[in-house]
Protein backbone atom coordinates (compact mmCIF):
# COMPACT_ATOMS: atom_id res chain seq x y z
CA UNK A 1 0.00 0.00 0.00
CA UNK A 2 2.85 2.43 0.76
CA UNK A 3 4.19 2.02 -2.79
CA UNK A 4 0.80 3.09 -4.12
CA UNK A 5 0.75 6.07 -1.76
CA UNK A 6 4.27 7.17 -2.69
CA UNK A 7 3.45 6.80 -6.40
CA UNK A 8 0.33 8.92 -5.92
CA UNK A 9 2.32 11.50 -3.98
CA UNK A 10 4.98 11.64 -6.71
CA UNK A 11 2.29 12.07 -9.35
CA UNK A 12 0.77 14.98 -7.41
CA UNK A 13 4.21 16.56 -6.94
CA UNK A 14 4.89 16.22 -10.67
CA UNK A 15 1.56 17.87 -11.46
CA UNK A 16 2.32 20.75 -9.08
CA UNK A 17 5.75 21.27 -10.69
CA UNK A 18 4.13 21.23 -14.13
CA UNK A 19 1.51 23.82 -13.04
CA UNK A 20 4.20 26.07 -11.54
CA UNK A 21 6.24 25.90 -14.74
CA UNK A 22 3.18 26.70 -16.87
CA UNK A 23 2.26 29.64 -14.63
CA UNK A 24 5.83 30.91 -14.86
CA UNK A 25 5.69 30.62 -18.65
CA UNK A 26 2.37 32.47 -18.87
CA UNK A 27 3.72 35.33 -16.74
CA UNK A 28 6.84 35.50 -18.92
CA UNK A 29 4.69 35.61 -22.06
CA UNK A 30 2.53 38.42 -20.65
CA UNK A 31 5.66 40.38 -19.67
CA UNK A 32 7.14 39.87 -23.13
CA UNK A 33 3.92 41.14 -24.79
CA UNK A 34 3.89 44.26 -22.60
CA UNK A 35 7.55 44.95 -23.38
CA UNK A 36 6.77 44.69 -27.11
CA UNK A 37 3.87 47.12 -26.64
CA UNK A 38 6.22 49.55 -24.89
CA UNK A 39 8.65 49.34 -27.81
CA UNK A 40 5.80 50.04 -30.23
CA UNK A 41 4.69 53.06 -28.17
CA UNK A 42 8.25 54.38 -28.21
CA UNK A 43 8.40 54.06 -32.00
CA UNK A 44 5.06 55.90 -32.25
CA UNK A 45 6.38 58.68 -30.00
CA UNK A 46 9.52 59.07 -32.11
CA UNK A 47 7.41 59.18 -35.26
CA UNK A 48 4.96 61.62 -33.68
CA UNK A 49 7.64 64.02 -32.44
CA UNK A 50 9.62 63.95 -35.69
CA UNK A 51 6.69 65.21 -37.83
CA UNK A 52 6.48 68.67 -39.35
CA UNK A 53 3.07 70.23 -38.87
CA UNK A 54 3.64 73.91 -38.12
CA UNK A 55 2.23 75.53 -34.98
CA UNK A 56 -1.20 73.94 -35.25
CA UNK A 57 0.45 70.58 -35.81
CA UNK A 58 2.74 71.16 -32.83
CA UNK A 59 -0.21 71.72 -30.51
CA UNK A 60 -1.84 68.51 -31.74
CA UNK A 61 1.43 66.61 -31.33
CA UNK A 62 1.79 67.97 -27.79
CA UNK A 63 -1.65 66.65 -26.82
CA UNK A 64 -1.04 63.29 -28.52
CA UNK A 65 2.34 62.97 -26.81
CA UNK A 66 0.79 63.51 -23.38
CA UNK A 67 -1.85 60.86 -24.11
CA UNK A 68 0.78 58.42 -25.43
CA UNK A 69 3.05 59.04 -22.43
CA UNK A 70 0.21 58.29 -20.02
CA UNK A 71 -0.38 54.98 -21.79
CA UNK A 72 3.37 54.34 -21.89
CA UNK A 73 3.55 54.92 -18.12
CA UNK A 74 0.64 52.52 -17.58
CA UNK A 75 2.38 49.85 -19.66
CA UNK A 76 5.68 50.37 -17.81
CA UNK A 77 3.88 50.03 -14.46
CA UNK A 78 2.26 46.82 -15.71
CA UNK A 79 5.62 45.49 -16.93
CA UNK A 80 7.17 46.22 -13.53
CA UNK A 81 4.32 44.40 -11.80
CA UNK A 82 4.62 41.37 -14.11
CA UNK A 83 8.40 41.29 -13.63
CA UNK A 84 7.82 41.29 -9.86
CA UNK A 85 5.32 38.41 -10.24
CA UNK A 86 7.83 36.49 -12.34
CA UNK A 87 10.53 36.93 -9.69
CA UNK A 88 8.16 35.83 -6.90
CA UNK A 89 7.14 32.74 -8.89
CA UNK A 90 10.77 31.87 -9.58
CA UNK A 91 11.67 32.24 -5.92
CA UNK A 92 8.72 30.03 -4.97
CA UNK A 93 10.27 27.39 -7.22
CA UNK A 94 13.63 27.74 -5.45
CA UNK A 95 15.34 29.95 -8.04
CA UNK A 96 17.24 32.69 -6.25
CA UNK A 97 19.25 34.33 -9.04
CA UNK A 98 17.41 36.39 -11.63
CA UNK A 99 20.13 37.57 -14.02
CA UNK A 100 18.50 35.58 -16.81
CA UNK A 101 15.21 37.45 -16.23
CA UNK A 102 17.06 40.75 -16.70
CA UNK A 103 18.63 39.44 -19.91
CA UNK A 104 15.44 37.92 -21.36
CA UNK A 105 13.07 40.69 -20.27
CA UNK A 106 15.05 43.94 -20.15
CA UNK A 107 13.00 46.72 -18.61
CA UNK A 108 12.92 49.91 -20.69
CA UNK A 109 14.88 52.93 -19.57
CA UNK A 110 12.86 56.06 -18.74
CA UNK A 111 12.08 58.31 -21.68
CA UNK A 112 13.91 61.64 -21.66
CA UNK A 113 11.04 63.28 -23.54
CA UNK A 114 8.64 62.23 -20.78
CA UNK A 115 10.44 64.39 -18.24
CA UNK A 116 10.42 67.38 -20.57
CA UNK A 117 6.70 67.08 -21.29
CA UNK A 118 5.86 66.63 -17.62
CA UNK A 119 7.91 69.71 -16.70
CA UNK A 120 6.02 71.71 -19.33
CA UNK A 121 2.72 70.47 -17.90
CA UNK A 122 3.82 71.49 -14.40
CA UNK A 123 3.91 67.92 -13.04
Amino acid sequence: MSDMNSHGFEAVEAEIRREKAEALGRTGERLERILHEIQAFRRELVHLTSGRGGLKGAARVWVECRVKLAEHDRLCDRAGYLRHCLIVQREAMGLRRHDDVDRQYPMPAPLAVAGAIRREDGQ
